[in-house]
């Protein structure tokens, strides 16, 4: 890697002494390869620098050189191919011989330098006063070519249907009501009848229809065929005549090939081999082979996200059981199997059916004791012959999942909490969101005043802001990238919701909370020294932590001035805290009278601690959705830790007591000088 690395850098030397007016970037590939790319963009008439490998007596080397290139011919930008590293992947045992076994239990040499770099990138060299000319190539770049595939849940049903429980007629006849419209029918006893699936457009138009409450008027609603069809298969399911198999789901990107495969590997005994080069003593080779159920999918998403085609292949494989006395046994392997290539409407299930099986066993019984006395015994016993007749239907249902839509939950863990993972020892402990730990915010995410203060902010009014002032430019960036300002402040209310809900306040040690006392000249003062106030009904304990003064002589310690509080009789507790706030402006007070205040001092020290854990979670109200999973520490160790009341914890106090208050106000605050 280090020889093209530094063929790279001397040649990008090169380029900007020709071209010094000219500035550079690499940019990152997330989804398309630089070699497509590159061949696309020089298709669009950019001017592309290409790489090629280095012969060196007679044999290809890792070394790279760039091609011929004119830069006159470059007309304001230019776009340079950055190689890849050539050892992306780790070894396999097909690089070893027959006879290399050993070698490959014992590892191998790595011989090649270990890299870090990242891969797929390429450079984009523009002029500095054209700088249009690269916002048009980023705009090509990363919003038509360098875009991501959508996805597709394929969820399969296998179920096994034992033919001679059902009437000739048919389940349409015994399950379905005709004029429902939806005849679901299976295999008759003959075969002469395969499994298939009809409906009737007028009358399934109905079917689909749910009539509301004729005091309701104008409500409506619809099942899917989905529905309907899951509804018609269970009936045969419950009545015994048929067996789920399996019930596998996989998600897979667009064009791409899925393969779901369950069942055994079983041992086939091959051609017998000497032990050894000079014994007479035979082996047995053994041959393992796959027996089950193979699902080969290759689905390909419509243009307008309606309806998939996709490549389908299924292999159902059994054995038969083999007859004894035989040395060298090889079972029967049965194999039924369906190729085909359908195209159907989203969230739309499909069969394939006719995967019939005969199987014939031959049965003794008898009857203990009477069966062994000589000559009468056979008048106990009896041998029975048995044709079972099966068929194995595969019910495909797909899915096209939208990140950034709601339908991406089909993928996501239902909400139990057997996908939550505590009391872990090693690692830290992990919760994954449900439904009811979200709060419904379309009156914000969907308000006209947050569509009017986007629209703002994309306006060529505001392209041009002061760059020095940053907290305007961070603003407007974070609301271009579809961040509200605020924001965090309710989502960090969410999480301390979950901490509530998990009564993780159990576990905070009291001895272990302290402060910096500034009537005790900073000395460390303990919380607990003050519960017999906290205790009181009458009075109330007001923490008053010092801001920090930012001044780069000394470091700054959290100080904290505490007062003891008489307390009315009918007092509010949240509009005194709000009070202590607007009287104390030169601190951040904690009020604290009673103990559930208490108790949620101690949830906002540990949600700061979950914060901490989770660092490079993103906080947004966009992000905070079902199934995303949080890391929260161990309980042990939030007994062990100790704690300091600091303005953080002041400030997050706040924010958990009035936190839709502080998010709207915050949210005018920052947004203030787009209204102007």
């Amino acid at each position: 890697m280090y020889q093209y690395i530094i063929c790279f850098l001397l040649f990008a030397i090169n380029l900007s002494n020709q071209k010094t007016n000219y500035e550079c970037s690499t940019l990152k590939l997330g989804n398309i390869s630089s070699n497509r790319a590159l061949t696309t963009l020089k298709a669009l008439g950019y001017y592309v620098i290409e790489h090629k490998n280095i012969y060196a007596e007679g044999f290809l080397t890792n070394n790279f050189i760039p091609l011929e290139f004119n830069l006159d011919d470059v007309n304001g930008i230019y776009i340079v191919d950055i190689p890849d590293s050539q050892n992306q992947s780790l070894k396999n045992e097909s690089e070893f011989g027959s006879d290399d076994f050993s070698k490959y239990l014992s590892g191998s040499s790595m011989y090649e330098s270990t890299q870090s770099d990242p891969i797929e990138r390429i450079m984009a060299c523009y002029d500095k006063s054209r700088v249009d000319l690269y916002s048009q190539f980023l705009n090509v770049l990363y919003n038509q070519l360098d875009v991501s595939a959508k996805q597709i849940l394929i969820e399969a049903l296998v179920v096994e249907i034992n033919s001679d429980d059902i009437q000739d007629t048919g389940i349409s006849l015994d399950y379905l009501n005709q004029d429902e419209g939806l005849q679901l029918t299976t295999p008759t006893k003959d075969g002469l009848t395969a499994l298939s699936m009809l409906y009737s457009e007028n009358d399934f138009t109905e079917l689909l229809y749910i009539p509301g409450d004729a005091t309701d008027e104008g409500f409506f609603s619809y099942n899917t065929l989905e529905d309907i069809f899951k509804v018609k298969l269970n009936a045969i399911i419950n009545d015994k005549s048929a067996e789920i198999l399996s019930r596998p789901s996989v998600l897979v990107l667009d064009g791409r090939q899925a393969r779901i495969q369950i069942g055994q590997q079983i041992p086939i005994t091959k051609l017998a081999v000497p032990a050894n080069s000079d014994a007479d003593i035979l082996i047995s080779d053994v041959e393992y082979l796959p027996v089950g159920i193979v699902l080969n999918i290759k689905p390909r998403i419509s243009n307008d996200l309606k309806s998939v085609t996709m490549q389908v292949e299924t292999i159902i494989t059994e054995t038969e059981e083999l007859s004894a006395g035989q040395v060298l046994d090889a079972p029967i392997i049965n194999n039924r199997k369906v190729e085909s290539q359908v195209k159907v409407l989203d969230n739309t299930p499909f069969i394939i059916g006719g995967l019939i099986s005969n199987k014939k066993s031959n049965e003794e019984g008898r009857i203990p004791i009477l069966s062994k006395i000589p000559i009468l015994g056979k008048l106990f016993t009896w041998k029975t012959k048995q044709s079972i007749k099966k068929e194995v239907i595969v019910v495909i249902t797909p899915h096209i999942i939208n990140n950034n839509d709601d339908n991406f939950s089909r993928v996501i863990p239902q909400d139990e909490t057997i996908f939550d993972s505590f009391d872990n020892i090693l690692f830290p402990n992990s919760y994954r969101l449900k439904e009811s730990d979200i709060y419904d915010l379309n009156f914000i995410t969907e308000s006209k005043y947050l569509n009017k203060i986007r629209n703002k902010a994309n306006t060529d009014k505001f392209n041009n802001i002061d760059t020095f002032n940053l907290v305007k430019s961070q603003t407007l960036s974070q609301i271009k990238l579809g961040y509200i300002p605020g924001e965090k402040i309710i989502t960090r209310r969410m999480i301390y919701d979950i901490i509530e809900k998990q009564k993780y306040f159990k576990a905070i040690n009291s001895k272990k909370i302290i402060f910096f006392n500034n009537k005790k000249n900073y000395a460390v003062d303990y919380l607990k020294n003050y519960f017999s106030i906290i205790n009181d009904s009458k009075k109330a304990i007001l923490l008053l932590i010092d801001k920090d003064e930012q001044t780069d002589e000394t470091f700054f310690r959290p100080g904290v001035n505490i007062k003891e509080i008489e307390l009315d009789k009918d007092y509010n507790y949240k509009e005194l805290l709000r009070k202590q706030w607007k009287l104390n402006p030169n601190y951040y007070p904690i009020l604290i009278s009673s103990k559930k205040d208490l108790k949620r001092l101690y949830e906002v020290l540990i949600m700061q601690e979950v914060l901490k854990l989770n660092s490079s979670l993103d906080l947004s109200i966009s992000n905070f959705k079902r199934g995303l999973e949080i890391q929260f520490p161990a309980k042990e160790l939030i007994t062990n830790n100790s704690y300091v009341i600091d303005e953080n914890i002041a400030k997050y106090f706040y924010d958990v007591n009035f936190y839709y208050e502080n998010f709207e106000n915050e949210f005018k605050s920052k947004t203030q000088f787009l209204n102007r």
